[in-house]
């Protein structure tokens, strides 16, 4: 390998361990405040050049761990709307004959 394809090469390396990182990180944990302060939006590194076929593989197993963490967070961002109807159901009642408390176990 020539020093610019090493560079090329340590440059995607780190830039795939720093993706793979985020995309592994358990979204209950994040909004628990573990970690919360280092997420982000990630910015490909200048110069980064082209991926080496030789990482191709690796790239696209962080993208599928992506699409993962993404149905992840759809799902939970789903069942957060759905509790979230439920409690503004019973917090718009204010009829003395209605429940006070939500049995979400029974």
């Amino acid at each position: 390998m020539s020093p610019r394809t090493d560079r090329t090469h340590a440059a995607w390396l780190a830039a795939l361990d720093e993706l793979e990182a985020v995309a592994g990180r358990d979204p209950q944990a994040v909004a628990a405040g573990a970690g919360a302060g280092t997420i982000g939006t990630w910015t490909p590194p200048a110069g980064l050049g082209p991926l080496p076929p030789e990482l191709a593989d690796r790239a696209a197993a962080v993208a599928g761990a992506q699409r993962g963490a993404l149905a992840r967070l759809d799902a939970a961002r789903k069942a957060v709307l759905a509790h979230l109807g439920v409690v503004r159901s019973v917090e718009s009642s204010h009829e003395p004959e209605r429940p006070v408390y939500l049995d979400a176990t029974g």
